[in-house]
């Protein structure tokens, strides 16, 4: 298709769903923020389990409460296990959501900017169709923090997503602000932002 025609098919669909907050995405117009990764990046140091403190709001994740991310290292190849929640509010009934996906840097002088693959339990489900990041962590400390940026341009339109994880269930990082000053200033909206439940989670 067309990516002009694209871009269009896009835009109405964003008018139509109303906005971000209510279409259940972020978009812009024009090309994606550039959003650079992390200059400096380990690994091993990013495994564990991080909780997702605040995203914005994407199709995928509509819903979604207790969300966790566990990274495990391969060699160079990240391995993350994506749980969370969905609560049905016409019956209280909790299902419990799963998404595995494998982390791979393709340039090695950019360590924190990772293209991402789902896969299905250990076989992967498609093939990574080109080298361009699509998750970049923007900044970490590993141990308290991460910010997760992502953006995926439709011809002259974007789709914009973004994570703050934290170490710790429902807490905040201490430099909260800062954080999203940095996004704020590399041309994201930090008003997407929503902060989404890490309470009554199972298993907890």
């Amino acid at each position: 298709m067309d990516s002009f025609l694209l871009s269009k098919i896009v835009a109405l669909i964003i008018v139509l769903l109303g906005g971000s907050a209510n279409g259940q995405l972020v978009y812009g117009f024009g090309e994606c923020p550039i959003v650079p990764g992390q200059d400096t990046f380990d690994p091993a140091q990013c495994v564990g389990t991080w909780y997702e403190y605040q995203r914005f709001p994407a199709p995928y994740q509509s819903g979604v409460d207790c969300s966790t991310a566990i990274y495990t290292l391969d060699g160079d190849t990240i391995n993350v296990v994506n749980t969370g929640t969905i609560k049905n509010p016409a019956n209280d009934v909790v299902i419990n959501v799963r998404a595995e996906c494998f982390a791979v840097v393709p340039d090695p002088a950019k360590p924190a900017d990772f293209v991402v693959s789902f896969t299905s339990g250990d076989i992967p489900t498609d093939v990574v169709p080109n080298d361009t990041p699509n998750y970049i962590i923007q900044e970490t400390d590993y141990t308290s923090y991460s910010v997760v940026y992502a953006c995926e341009q439709l011809g002259d339109t974007n789709i914009q997503t973004a994570w703050i994880l934290t170490r710790e269930p429902g807490v905040a990082p201490p430099n909260l602000a800062e954080l999203e000053s940095n996004l704020e200033a590399a041309g994201l909206d930090i008003g997407n932002f929503f902060v989404f439940g890490q309470t009554d989670c199972p298993d907890r």
